[in-house]
């Protein structure tokens, strides 16, 4: 017992003498991605996953947006000392959005095209399986939104009912502008994929912002990158366009840590 309260209490005496070194930026909820920041961070876990640090000592989590377990940051500093922090997720209720009336090759699949997505969808999963190789934060210089201007017509974690049909919960922000509106790379990338016209998502980008943080960017008319290609914050990828699946011109913004959803709305809250 006086072994545990001595180890109890060294924990605390660290995460004390050092949490003011320490930076969070996001917050601690569903749908949100966090960035801890601190000079002495030798290694970091969530539970029992181990998170990448970079040399500038920066490692991202993230948590899905029905993620409800609490879990536990655990991380080293330089001289041994240990920082502990319990996270315990609130939750967050999301919309409903009811569309009737819609054509029905927008509320059900057709037996013909289950192999091409099938297909489609194998070629997604193998290149979102090479999502954290690259380690290299490139989001340090910050996030813009990916469409200047529009109107958004349809919001993260809300779940469509068409024609009377529940889908899944939308994953991602819908905003309507022109068809050929340019769309902006949200941060510093490396080019993960690029589509050509796939059922859903149409024409459609992914890109790597390193350590588990990805984008998705859908319906594009034009794509205007490459497989590979390193890009900037703010340059021009695509052009807005309406194909696969989808009612008329906009961008689909998706943000993903590795697999896990997460709020764009909430990633321009981040200020590095």
């Amino acid at each position: 017992m006086n072994k545990l309260l001595l180890l109890l209490f060294t924990i605390t005496l660290a995460e004390f003498t050092i949490s003011q070194d320490v930076k969070y930026y996001g917050a601690f909820e569903q749908g949100n991605l966090v960035i801890v920041e601190s000079e002495n961070i030798e290694w970091a876990w969530i539970n029992d996953q181990k998170l990448s640090v970079d040399n500038e000592k920066v490692f991202t989590l993230g948590f899905d947006a029905k993620e409800t377990d609490s879990k536990i940051l655990k991380f080293k500093h330089s001289g041994g000392k240990v920082t502990l922090k319990k996270i315990n997720l609130p939750i967050r209720k999301y919309n409903v959005q009811k569309i009737h009336n819609t054509k029905q090759q927008f509320s059900t699949t057709p037996d013909s095209l289950k192999v091409r997505i099938k297909r489609e969808r194998e070629i997604a999963k193998l290149a979102q399986s090479k999502i954290g190789e690259l380690q290299t934060p490139l989001f340090r210089k910050g996030f813009i939104r990916p469409i200047k201007g529009g109107r958004i017509s349809s919001v993260f974690g809300s779940q469509r009912i068409l024609n009377g049909i529940p889908k899944n919960m939308h994953n991602g922000l819908d905003i309507a502008v022109p068809r050929g509106t340019p769309v902006l790379a949200m941060a510093d990338a490396v080019v993960n994929l690029t589509t050509d016209n796939f059922y859903y998502a149409g024409n459609y980008i992914v890109l790597d912002h390193g350590q588990g943080l990805n984008s998705m960017y859908l319906h594009l008319s034009e794509i205007l990158v490459e497989e590979g290609q390193r890009v900037n914050k703010g340059d021009v990828i695509g052009k807005v366009g309406t194909t696969g699946r989808s009612t008329g011109p906009h961008l689909h913004w998706g943000v993903q840590w590795y697999s896990k959803r997460i709020d764009p709305e909430h990633i321009l809250n981040i200020k590095l």
